[in-house]
């Protein structure tokens, strides 16, 4: 190091002299000035023994005389070297040089989502498969531990070379100054709001960074995909104490006001991710991103949108002096009474709340101390969920959610029974079962596989087929009737095969099941070679589906293929360990197989009448 180093004295603190940085840090190369803020200065360089190019930060000296601020720095590179995917800002290096911190991460050439929406909103399936790449790096980073505290447009960069608006997207997480490590202390003073007013969840605003965790990552994915798919942030104001109040007081214009050509279900997506009670949006960035990628594959997504009474209150509190107004009238009426429901209402909700934060958290692979979730702990999770949905239910037994939400802890349980007597409790509370209770029962009954179960499975596949007749349902259908057909006598099958591939008909390979279906029709046929390379297409077009890797590892060992069936079998391993197995088969009732045949062929000669929609 220099014998006095210019840190500075003769501009300002927070720019270096270049001739004194070359001294300090020898092993880099100083190209320009890419950037400061109020945590350092950023320096495009090379790496002089690789010729790597970096970017190169910096904590101004000055700054390392509060300590707070170096804790903040040093964490910073301490994250980055934790959460390496893809889709995050590699780390290279970090170091020290007397009184001069640095860390090194990777150089990304490309433009920061902000700087796009300066030209206007991006293209909906574009914006959407951002969103759920950022998504999944997310998860990956909670997964890990680690709250990223600042999602924003800024803080993405879609790197140079990317796909363009009919390719994937290539983009990168930055800036991990404010993000926090769950299990540990905060860095800031306590209570702080730290963030982008734009994008906080109203839980920061409230409680600042106590009440940050993966949730307000999730709300600030959303109002990050509002953004680009209207062209501006969701809310808005000349100082940031507006905009603070209308985050917390206010939803934001539904997007399709500002953009209407937005489907829908994107608009139904951004909202529920923006909820302002985390108990209403995504569990997880991965539940968030998940149902994007339903919505960019064309099927069913599962979110939906606001109830009457849900749209009712957002009204109400856009018109705050009419609602005191009503209010009073009515407390006056039945004031009593009201205090009493209410008080119910709010034990029976944070129950319920409790029940979903359990649910996801048994679905993380590691814990707040960054330590590997086991088997045991996330069993143990999964019976506390129960329990808590169980005392939601033991005040007020007419409340659906609750009832779904126990079934869902019951499923991740293998407790299928259990399972079914909630989701049937569901579905009678609601006046019938929706898609999403009878998606949920179905795989239930298949797992259960006795006689039963089948045909009640079978009646379940109809219904579904009537109420949501998309191709993932009629892959659904094919897909049962294939398991019929593979317990039928081999002289008996060609009927169930021809039924399979008319209920596949409208349906494309670009659906998972669709295209698994047609290989192991091609194997029940005997056309074992044709089978085989149909599957291979599957896996190649599917790479990374779970449900596709396990069914080719069992269609290649079956097919005298060990040596694929074993490597679908790693693929599978590695993106579900622990995965279910698969029911046995079960004899067949001919009658009800009779019935469940005559249903769908009447479904479908009633659908293929109907206009396309």
């Amino acid at each position: 190091m220099s014998e006095a180093p210019d840190f500075g004295a003769r501009r300002d603190f927070y720019t270096f002299e270049p001739q004194s940085l070359a001294n300090d840090l020898p092993q880099f190369e100083i190209l320009r000035e890419v950037g400061k803020g109020s945590m350092g200065v950023v320096y495009e360089a090379r790496q002089r023994a690789t010729g790597r190019r970096v970017a190169l930060k910096i904590l101004p000296p000055s700054l390392t005389l509060t300590e707070r601020a170096l804790a903040r720095f040093l964490r910073e590179g301490r994250i980055m070297a934790r959460v390496r995917h893809p889709a995050i800002v590699g780390f290279v290096d970090q170091g020290t040089q007397g009184r001069l911190h640095w860390f090194a991460m990777e150089f990304v050439d490309g433009v920061t989502l902000e700087q796009r929406l300066k030209v206007g909103p991006l293209p909906v399936q574009r914006a959407c498969a951002i969103a759920a790449a950022v998504g999944r790096a997310l998860q990956y980073a909670h997964e890990h531990g680690v709250v990223h505290r600042d999602v924003k447009p800024g803080n993405l960069m879609l790197r140079d070379g990317d796909g363009g608006d009919d390719g994937g997207p290539s983009v990168a997480i930055t800036d991990f100054g404010l993000a926090r490590e769950t299990g540990t202390g905060s860095m800031t003073e306590s209570g702080a709001i730290v963030g982008t007013p734009m994008y906080m969840a109203p839980e920061l605003v409230l409680g600042g960074t106590v009440q940050a965790d993966t949730l307000g990552d999730v709300y600030a994915l959303g109002a990050t995909l509002y953004a680009l798919v209207t062209g501006r942030p969701p809310f808005d104001g000349p100082t940031a104490q507006s905009v603070l109040r209308a985050v917390v007081e206010r939803d934001p214009p539904a997007p399709t006001r500002l953009r209407s050509d937005l489907p829908t279900d994107v608009e139904t997506i951004i909202l529920k991710a923006m909820a302002r009670d985390p108990a209403h949006r995504y569990g997880s960035a991965l539940e968030f991103a998940e149902d994007l990628e339903r919505f960019l594959r064309g099927e069913r997504i599962l979110a939906r949108r606001a109830s009457v009474a849900v749209r009712t209150w957002r009204w109400c509190a856009r018109r705050p002096l009419l609602t005191v107004l009503w209010a009073a009238v009515v407390l006056l009426s039945i004031g009593a009474f009201v205090l009493l429901r209410d008080r119910d209402r709010s034990a029976r909700e944070r129950d319920l709340v409790q029940a979903e934060r359990l649910l996801a958290l048994a679905s993380t692979e590691r814990d707040d101390q960054d330590r590997p979730r086991s088997a045991d702990e996330r069993r143990d999770l999964l019976l506390a969920a129960v329990a808590a949905a169980s005392a939601t239910i033991a005040r007020d037994e007419s409340f659906a959610p609750a009832w779904f939400v126990r079934a869902r802890a019951h499923h991740r349980l293998r407790q299928y029974g259990d399972t079914i007597y909630d989701l049937d409790a569901a579905a009678r509370l609601r006046g019938g079962a929706t898609a999403e209770i009878l998606l949920f029962r179905i795989d239930a009954l298949r797992q259960l596989g006795d006689a039963t179960s089948m045909r009640r499975l079978q009646q379940d596949l109809a219904e579904l087929l009537r109420l949501d007749p998309n191709p993932h349902t009629r892959a659904l259908v094919a897909d049962h009737l294939l398991d019929l057909a593979a317990a039928n006598a081999v002289g008996e099958r060609g009927e169930l095969l021809a039924r399979a591939r008319d209920v596949l008909q409208r349906v494309g390979d670009d659906d998972a099941r669709a295209a698994v279906v047609r290989a192991r029709i091609l194997e029940l046929e005997g056309e074992h070679a044709a089978a085989v390379q149909a599957m291979q297409r599957a896996c190649q077009r599917h790479a990374g589906n779970l449900y596709v890797h396990l069914e080719a590892a069992a269609l290649f060992e079956r097919n005298g293929d060990p040596v694929a069936s074993e490597r679908e079998r790693g693929l599978a391993a590695r993106l579900a360990p622990g995965a279910a197995p698969q029911p046995q088969a079960t004899p067949l009732d001919l009658e009800a197989v009779g019935r469940f045949l005559g249903d769908v062929d009447q479904l479908l000669q009633s659908l293929d009448r109907e206009p396309p929609r």
